[in-house]
Formats: C-alpha cells, sequence, structure tokens
C-alpha cells in the first residue's frame, strides 16, 4: 500500500499509450491519397517505415511526439525523397490527418474510460491530482480535454510550461512547490524507471511504476539502466492505483 495526500501522473504510456503504430494502421491509405493529390506515388508499406523512422530519429526539447510535429514529418519526407516545395504543403495535411487519427483512437481507447474511473475514484477519496509530461502545453491540454479528463487535475504542466523536462530534479521542486506538501506526501505514476521513478524518488517523492509492456523501448527512453532507487510500487494498469493508494 502507498500512503499519500497527492498523486501526479506522467501521460505519455501512462495515461495515454503511444498510439503511433495504431494510428500508421489505421490512416495509411489515407496518406497514400494525400500524396495522390500531390501527385506524388508512395506505397503504403514505405510510407509507414520511413515515418516511423523519422519519429524514432528526430527529438529535441518539449517535443510532442505522440500528436507528432512538422519536423518530424518533414524529415520523413525529406528521406521519402519528397521535393521542398511539395513537402512544405503537405507536410500540414499529414500532421492534421495523423491527428485526428490520434484523436479518434484515444477517445474509442477502453484505457481512457479505466482512467477516468481511476480518477474519480481517488479524486473521492480526496487525493489532489496532478499531470506532469515532457510535452507540448497545448497537446497535454488538448489530450486531456478529448479524454474529458481534465477537470480532475489541478496541477497540469509540461517540460515546455515551466521550461525544464525530467529528470531534472526542478521539475518534482515545482510540484512540490505547488502541491505546499512534504515531498513523502506526494506520488508520482510513470512508466520510464529514470525520467518518472529514480529522479521522483531521489527528490524524495513516493514513486509508482506502471509496467504494461516490459518490451516497450524508443532511443528517447532509457530502460535497460541500473536504478538507484526503486518504485514503491509496481502496476501492470491503472485501475490497479484503487487498490493500492490508501
Amino acid at each position: 500500500m502507498v500512503k499519500t495526500k497527492a498523486i501526479v501522473f506522467d501521460q505519455g504510456n501512462t495515461l495515454v499509450m503511444d498510439p503511433f503504430l495504431q494510428v500508421m494502421e489505421r490512416k495509411a491509405n489515407r496518406f497514400v491519397e494525400l500524396f495522390e493529390d500531390h501527385h506524388i506515388a508512395v506505397n503504403s508499406q514505405e510510407l509507414v517505415e520511413k515515418w516511423a523512422k523519422s519519429n524514432s530519429r528526430v527529438n529535441y526539447p518539449y517535443i510532442g511526439h505522440f500528436l507528432q510535429e512538422e519536423p518530424i514529418i518533414q524529415d520523413f519526407l525529406k528521406h521519402l525523397g519528397v521535393a521542398a516545395d511539395k513537402g512544405v504543403l503537405l507536410a500540414p495535411e499529414l500532421l492534421k490527418e495523423y491527428r485526428l487519427g490520434y484523436m479518434e483512437l484515444v477517445k474509442g481507447d477502453p484505457r481512457t474510460k479505466e482512467a477516468k474511473q481511476t480518477l474519480e475514484t481517488l479524486k473521492n477519496r480526496d487525493k489532489r491530482l496532478g499531470i506532469f509530461a515532457n510535452d507540448r502545453q497545448v497537446a497535454l491540454e488538448a489530450v486531456l480535454a478529448h479524454m474529458d479528463i481534465k477537470h480532475y487535475f489541478e496541477y497540469i504542466k509540461t517540460s515546455e510550461s515551466i521550461e525544464i523536462e525530467k529528470p531534472d530534479l526542478r521539475v518534482y521542486d515545482h510540484i512540490v512547490k505547488h502541491f505546499g506538501l512534504p515531498p513523502d506526501q506526494i506520488t508520482y505514476v510513470g512508466d520510464d524507471p529514470v525520467r518518472d521513478i529514480d529522479t521522483a524518488k531521489r527528490a524524495g517523492l513516493k514513486a509508482v511504476l506502471l509496467k504494461v509492456s516490459p518490451t516497450y523501448s524508443e532511443p528517447w527512453r532509457k530502460y535497460d539502466v541500473e536504478m538507484e532507487y526503486e518504485p514503491d510500487a509496481t502496476i501492470t494498469k491503472l485501475s490497479e492505483l484503487a487498490d493500492l493508494i490508501v
């Protein structure tokens, strides 16, 4: 059991799972149509493979991988051999279509219902709730609104909004300052052993590791590392918090 007065969540792969491959599968044919509108022939398999490589390759402060950003798409178009004069017009159309697909997935994902039920349970126990993500502020707030869970949180911040990214300890100082509680009365829930768990523990918070898939990894996340601290608890789905948090 984890005794706490406030709970702060990570977003990506915690409240929302990485939707990239699902969006690609759902929207591949539509993406091909957008290329054809610009008189560009492209194979759907090559499109998905090159976009996926760019999504893994392109990384910079505050980047929003889940909602995608135009530099990712421009990199993908460049490696696909699309001329710049066509790419500059095509990229916003691809970005819009991707985001529509993302929002559709989020709305229909059973995890969205699970997240709402979990947050409702915690709120009814008078737990104070927050969320912090390495992301764009507008991206985070758009997703929370689409999931219809924004109203549960008193604290909604991103690395962009405070200009600091996890695993910087100042992120957790910012969280503690907002809640005005001793650090050990605040619990951070996330999926990343380094950015979410180890650093939160070093800052004096409690930490719960969400380990949905032990095989998930990305270049910008470090999973196979030796941790200084162990999480206070490990869960495999959000609903387990209802029985864990007191």
